[in-house]
Order: C-alpha cells, then structure tokens, then sequence
C-alpha cells in the first residue's frame, strides 16, 4: 500500500495547518484521503517527496508552489489553481493500477513541467495558456474541452505552449486548439487529432507515427525534421502553407495515392 511505504510520515490536520500558517514546506509528508484539503491556500509553498494518496481536493490554491519528486495516487483535482505552479520529477501514473490522475476545470497557466509522468491523465476544460514542459510523459492522456489560449479580447485569442520531448502517444487531442503552439521533438505514436487545430503550430523534429488526422487543420503547421508515417493529407481539414523538409514530400505524396519516381 502506498502509506506503508518508506520516508513518508503523515501528516495530520493540525500539522498540515500549522505548517500552512508558518515555513509552508513538506518534506516527505503523506497527505491521505482523511485529510481536508478543500479551499485550502498552497500557494508558493515547497513540496518535496510527499505522496499524495488517492486524494480529492476541491477549490485549492497551489499557485506558485513547487513540487519536487511527489508522487499522486489515484488524486483528483477540481477547481484547483496551479497558475506558475513548477512541477519536477512528479509521478502522477499509478503503475499498479494503471491509472492516471484527473483534474478538472484546473488552471496550469505558466506552469512548468520537467521530467513528470502525466500517464494516461484527464484534464477535464482545464486552462494550459502558456504551459512549459519538457521531457515529460502525457502517454495515453486526455484533454477534453481543455484550451491553450487566452482571451485578450471578444475576438481575439493568443494561443501559447511550449512541449519539448515529450510523449504524447496513445493521447487524445481531439477538437484542441494549438494554434501556434510548439510540440517539438515530441512522440506521437497513434495519437488522436481529430478535428485538432494545429495552424501555425510548430513541431520541428517529432515523431508521428500513425496519428489519427481526420479533420485536423495544418495550414501554416511547420514539420521540418519530423517523421512522419500515416499522414493522409486528403483527411486533413486544411494544411495550405505547411512547411516539410524535402525528404519530407515523398512520404506524404505516397500516403494519398501520387506515385513518385525518381528522375
């Protein structure tokens, strides 16, 4: 059972309060299912090795906090703000179970995520403007209703993300706005975009490996670098201005049907 395990030590509603009043730092604390994290303010607070056991926490405030090598069993997050929250060497994939951790209606605006495994996750109509991640794992996870922008007025929206080696294969993109945003050398393996909006994107250096493209828009997109296998360009929804390297052509001519042949 993840509370038996070693250098972790409960914590208890009092501790957790006077903690929260005072150095606002947990070093290997255990945060249960007992405990009431509800409403709670953990902004800029510092969390390292803490384990967080099959929790459920509504309307929190960990803004600004920092989370070093926790780790997230089968934790729910609703409502909560993770705005410039920095994330390192977090697990929130149970391996036994083999399930991810869910979050809804969250805020990740400017969070930065480093080395983190976000398997098979649910963001549920969560706000990821101007998110920083890299070398992370989103491998199986999904996004729905979720966006990547910020509106700055009734008709404008500035879309901003940042993912640099991360692996999104077997994730659900479906219907996402990521407009602009960078998905450099990334994994896609059977990832799902569907009806995904991918104009101006930039995903110099990915690997995409038998996506699922249907309806997807990839006009202005830049795939310079990239593998790319399974693209049917005669699916996408557009792709007017999409950037591939030369090596790049013969592949995509091939998956609709054109037969190309040296000169």
């Amino acid at each position: 059972m993840p509370q038996d395990e070693p250098g972790v030590a409960p914590l208890t509603q009092d501790e957790l309060e006077k903690r929260l009043s005072g150095p606002r730092t947990f070093d290997g604390a255990l945060f249960a299912a007992d405990l009431a994290l509800d409403d709670l303010d953990f902004s800029h607070a510092q969390f390292s090795r803490c384990l967080f056991d099959a929790v459920t926490v509504r309307d929190a405030d960990f803004s600004g906090a920092t989370l070093t090598g926790c780790r997230f069993v089968r934790a729910r997050f609703a409502g909560c703000a993770f705005v410039e929250t920095q994330f390192a060497k977090c697990q929130f994939f149970d391996a036994e179970a083999k399930k991810g951790c869910e979050f809804a209606r969250c805020e990740l605006r400017s969070a930065g995520i480093v080395d983190c495994n976000f398997a098979s996750a649910s963001f549920e109509r969560c706000d990821f403007h101007d998110v920083r991640a890299s070398e992370s794992s989103f491998r199986g996870a999904r996004f729905k209703g979720s966006h990547f922008d910020r509106q700055v007025s009734r008709k404008v929206a500035l879309h901003k993300a940042a993912f640099r080696n991360c692996n999104f294969s077997y994730a659900d993109l479906s219907s996402l706005s990521l407009r602009t945003c960078e998905l450099t050398a990334c994994k896609f393996l059977e990832t799902i975009f569907w009806d995904a909006d991918l104009t101006d994107a930039v995903l110099k250096g990915s690997d995409i490996d038998q996506a699922e493209w249907d309806r997807a828009h990839l006009s202005g997109a830049n795939l310079e670098g990239a593998f790319i296998s399974g693209l049917n360009l005669a699916l996408l929804a557009d792709y007017d201005g999409l950037i591939v390297s030369q090596a790049q052509q013969h592949a995509l001519l091939r998956e609709i049907g054109v037969d190309v042949r040296p000169d």
